[in-house]
């Protein structure tokens, strides 16, 4: 009967089952990561927005044979809004905003917006310190999407306030294809796992409003958005040990 119990107990113990060193093995791993990255504009969307930076996190599954499955997610924000001609009908003759009170009020323009796709790739493991690192090439695809997050002192400068704000901030959105390749780096011993590279979006969009104040109607526009940059990505491994020892069911 004891010998029974120790045959389960031995059966039933992941680290019995599964328990592998990183140091010399490709192995199957559940990871989480968040990212920061940075982006340039080109296309349509550089006529209205400048540098953006974003922040985000995904789910990552790498297979034994070093495929990645990653569903993703980015939001990022920009300082720099280059269309507030569009805001002259809400000017006096001297370029300022008025409040309700006859006051000159002040207003701020920003670009708001985010990324959710599916990711895929593979890890070649040219260069690092084991076999599940190295070179990191994925391809996603999803929705992007972005508009214009307008900024006020006491919401009280009229057309400005409410839903009133949908009719200016251009929310556009569309099908979107993502590109990244850099290199992922899964530490030995210590807890230092992260990736870096370039990635590139390209995206097909509309603006979504069904009127626009400015245009006195919708935009009937099919643009074109690229965004070229930088991005850095921590690791948390659910099944790595530091001791170099993964563990997984």
């Amino acid at each position: 009967m004891r010998k029974s119990y120790l045959l389960l107990i031995l059966l039933l113990s992941p680290a019995w089952l599964g328990a592998q060193n990183v140091r010399d093995t490709v192995m199957p791993l559940h990871m989480f990561s968040f990212h920061v990255s940075l982006h340039l504009p080109a296309g349509d969307i550089a006529q209205r927005y400048g540098v953006n930076m974003g922040v985000g996190g995904s789910y990552m599954f790498k297979t034994r044979s070093n495929w990645l499955i990653s569903p993703d997610f980015s939001y990022f924000s920009g300082n720099t809004f280059k269309e507030d001609s569009i805001f002259k009908p809400l000017q006096d003759e001297y370029g300022y905003y008025i409040n309700v009170f006859g006051e000159q009020g002040m207003v701020d323009f920003f670009e708001r917006g985010f990324y959710a796709g599916l990711r895929v790739g593979k890890i070649l493991p040219v260069f690092g310190p084991n076999k599940n690192s190295g070179l990191m090439i994925t391809a996603s695809a999803g929705l992007l999407e972005y508009k214009t997050f307008i900024r006020q002192e006491g919401a009280s400068i009229p057309y400005l306030i409410e839903d009133y704000l949908k009719g200016w901030d251009y929310l556009t959105n569309g099908f979107s294809m993502n590109q990244f390749i850099g290199y992922l780096h899964l530490d030995n011993d210590r807890p230092i796992n992260f990736y870096v590279g370039l990635e590139f979006h390209q995206a097909w969009t509309r603006c979504r409003r069904d009127y626009l104040f400015n245009l006195m109607g919708p935009e009937n526009l099919d643009r074109r958005d690229f965004l070229f940059g930088i991005r850095f990505g921590w690791i948390f491994p659910v099944n790595k040990k530091t001791s170099g020892t993964y563990y997984y069911y």
